[in-house]
């Protein structure tokens, strides 16, 4: 982990996106995303004439401020046990996230420097632990460690032109089990993109509208091994403060193999809605669709489906319980193969969050996988269902 602390260092150092700080400490905890409201520069020491005159001109081609960066981290430690005491240690293949049985893991530690200035913004974030393990498995090298790693700039306004390695803009729940409604995933989001590495543009309407157009590398690439791009998009509207609709779709090739494999052209859309009816209650639905082609589209196309519904009830300040139904029906194994072919599965969980401190949280959770074949590995054979629980600590920076 030291050496990745020195690489992000050098890095942001490299980029411009991490400078000494001229007349105050950054403060320990993450200070709040900048606004509209322009920041005023501390005091700067006296120059010359000529470093005068270039500081100026500097501090005019970046719209007249001088922010300085925002740091962010997180830990999260997880032990989980899967009561079919599977002889892998590993729970079953199609979860990528809190994914070790009988061990105390390190799911996702995380380091980064975000900038968000009136006409520049950027990240840069590191990370380790069984998250990137499993997820980043077919990538080379150093960008196992990538957890974000972009730049963009302000075209027009409320329009925005970000490049890199970025979080997906596909699904309700992310890598981060701090900032999602549960402590594990569902299928469908350990199961769809966490990450995607490109270029987009951003339509920002305030607080009611939100467009993005990206071209990507593929689904979940960042090193590309074929010539094909995909491209996808992200509607998200708030009919009030406590309502919000997410549309999301994915156009491409479904698979990084090289190109001499041959195409099967992948159709994906992801749709969630999110509702706040009090302090105490959250709900949010989520339902996703996907088709890809068979044998170069010579075959017709291979379909599936996954949906969830999750309901929060804060029990006090600091406490509360979390509820899950799911499905998930890939017949045809393409993104969930079995030993059955693919996976038709119901699941269940119930957790319960508490926070002891503002920077950390405590989760529990119990799950239940019933599946219509016998998919589930154990000891000695295979089953028809699958419970595990788990235990996690977060600890935010």
């Amino acid at each position: 982990m030291s050496l990745s602390i020195r690489f992000l260092a050098a890095a942001l150092l490299a980029t411009g996106l991490l400078r000494p700080a001229r007349a105050q400490q950054v403060p320990a905890a993450p200070a709040p995303a900048p606004t509209s409201t322009t920041t005023t520069a501390p005091p700067a020491a006296p120059t010359t004439v000529g470093a005068a005159t270039t500081a100026a001109a500097a501090t005019a081609d970046t719209g007249a401020e001088e922010l300085k960066p925002e740091f962010f981290g997180y830990v999260g430690v997880y032990y989980g046990y899967d009561f079919n005491n599977p002889a892998s240690l590993t729970r079953p293949g199609f979860i990528y996230s809190e994914s070790l049985h009988n061990q105390i893991a390190l799911n996702l530690a995380l380091l980064g420097a975000r900038y968000t200035g009136k006409r520049v913004r950027g990240t840069f974030a590191i990370q380790t632990g069984t998250y990137p393990d499993a997820n980043y498995a077919a990538e080379p090298g150093i960008f196992k460690n990538i957890y974000e790693a972009w730049a963009g700039v302000k075209v027009a306004n409320n329009l925005w032109l970000d490049a890199g390695i970025f979080l997906s803009h596909i699904g309700l729940e992310g890598p981060n089990s701090r900032d999602n409604l549960t402590l594990t995933r569902s299928i469908m989001a350990d199961n769809s993109p966490y990450y995607e590495a490109g270029a987009k543009l951003t339509y920002d309407k305030g607080k009611k509208w939100l467009f993005s157009f990206l071209t990507i590398n593929g689904w979940q690439v960042i090193r590309d091994r074929n010539q094909n791009q995909a491209i996808g998009t992200q509607i998200q509207f708030r009919p009030s403060a406590k309502v919000l609709l997410n549309s999301s779709t994915f156009l491409g090739e479904g698979r990084n193999v090289p190109d001499s494999l041959g195409i099967r052209l992948r159709y994906f859309h992801d749709f969630y809605v999110t509702y706040d009816p009090s302090k105490k209650w959250k709900i949010a639905a989520a339902f996703d669709t996907g088709w890809q082609e068979k044998l170069d589209g010579r075959g017709g196309y291979d379909a599936w489906q996954g949906g969830s519904l999750i309901v929060r009830r804060r029990l006090w300040e600091r406490a509360g319980l979390v509820g899950r139904a799911e499905f998930y029906h890939d017949p045809a194994g393409v993104l969930a193969p079995t030993r059955a072919g693919g996976l038709r599965t119901t699941g269940y969980s119930l957790g319960f969050d508490y926070l002891p401190v503002p920077r950390v949280i405590l989760r529990a959770e119990v799950k239940e996988f019933v599946d219509k074949n016998q998919v589930y590995q154990k000891e000695k054979s295979f089953g028809r269902t699958n419970v595990a629980a788990t235990l996690m600590i977060g600890f935010t920076l």
